[in-house]
């Protein structure tokens, strides 16, 4: 496949086992077979399509700040945007053009400097343009899809894609852009402000950061929030969840929603061990499923995180179909004791005793039904 990648495409930039250490902020994992690092939208669209029509895999990389690497060989080629070609930025009045490889704290700083006012609020994000206009990153109530004019890309057919900002629809980590599309450029609407107060509020926000994260390496916050009045931290601290450590992989003592490669050198197994201990924890505990808010390269063990299995297992029992079997089973049990209340009063005239003995088999049938909910409910507060 290499050697076939380098004669189609003898310009573009092509690396083999690659660390994932060099490549992700968390570091977990072993190494990227092969990396492709196209340097114009040309070349791109037309790695893409090539990389299609061939059927092979691929993933796109950005700054790797939230994204867990995979101990087994990934099956295809890594994509990562050229830094020198699409990490420039610069201002037209209020709008600010940038391309999707631009670091988020670099645009934060520069938008500062111009004394541009939104994005000081995202500057401790150590992500990439792209990556964060395709998670809509936010903080401290300010997302990046507030403040986007345009998105430019191209899809896994090689085509060219654009969007306007109001044309998206932006959610809760969630951009609007379509799976297929590889974001190349963004241009943000900033409002003007005061040099000396951006700078200020850049400032107040990176000594925030420094104060209430972790040190080391980390892929950010590891699940999404369940609600702003239920954040994942906080369900994973009150499981006493903090400082939990397996292998070379730990809940973060500081933050309990960051879980840290402690050892510099752990792998995507240890990750997932304690990232399924953490969701099955608050899950017993709280009758809350975590999402999770970091990506993985390996698709098996995004599944088998959410599905809280070992990689490579059968997945559980839909939870839907779940939900009514249990239902159906407490229906069941409560048109049983309906039943036998029946029949105890249809024979108490002829023989009171057999009556009172079913009558009391129907009232335990109701007991039961009572102490399971309790139960339930008390594993849930």
């Amino acid at each position: 496949m290499i050697d076939d990648l380098r004669r189609e495409f003898p310009e573009l930039k092509i690396t083999c086992d690659r660390p994932y250490r060099e490549l992700t902020t968390l570091g977990v994992g072993g190494t990227l077979p092969v990396l492709a690092e196209p340097a114009s939208e040309a070349e791109l669209a037309a790695l893409l399509k090539y990389l299609r029509r061939r059927r092979i895999p691929c993933f796109i990389l950005g700054g790797g700040s939230n994204l867990v690497g995979a101990d087994e060989p990934y099956p295809g080629v890594g994509v990562r945007l050229e830094r020198s070609a699409f990490g420039k930025a610069e201002f037209d009045g209020e709008l600010l053009r940038a391309g999707a490889r631009a670091s988020l704290p670099e645009l934060a700083s520069l938008a500062a400097k111009a004394g541009r006012h939104g994005l000081a609020s995202l500057a401790g994000i150590p992500g990439s343009l792209g990556g964060a206009v395709y998670m809509n990153a936010s903080c401290r109530g300010v997302a990046i899809g507030e403040l986007v004019e345009e998105v430019e890309g191209v899809d896994r057919r090689g085509r060219p894609w654009r969007a306007k900002g109001a044309d998206l629809k932006w959610e809760y980590r969630s951009g609007g852009v379509p799976e297929g599309v590889v974001i190349t450029r963004v241009t943000l609407r900033l409002a003007p402000g005061d040099v000396e107060t951006e700078l200020a509020a850049l400032e107040a926000e990176r000594a925030k950061r420094r104060e209430t994260e972790p040190a080391g390496r980390s892929a950010g916050c590891a699940f999404r929030n369940v609600s702003p009045e239920e954040p994942a931290g906080m369900l994973i601290d009150r499981c006493g969840l903090r400082g939990t450590r397996i292998g070379g992989v730990m809940v973060s003592d500081k933050h309990a929603n960051y879980i840290v490669n402690a050892s510099g050198s752990a792998s995507e197994a240890e990750f997932l061990t304690v990232a399924r201990l953490v969701r099955r924890t608050v899950r017993e505990r709280f009758g809350r499923e975590l999402k999770p808010e970091v990506r993985f390269i390996s698709e098996a063990s995004a599944r088998s995180l959410v599905a809280d299995t070992p990689a490579g297992t059968p997945p559980r029992a839909n939870a839907v179909l779940l939900a009514v079997a249990r239902w159906l089973c407490r229906a069941a049990v409560l048109l049983a004791a309906l039943s036998l209340a029946g029949i105890a009063r249809g024979i108490w005239n002829s023989s009171p005793e057999a009556g009172a003995v079913i009558a009391a088999g129907a009232l335990m049938l109701l007991l039961g039904e009572a102490v399971y909910a309790t139960i339930k409910y008390l594993e849930r507060s």
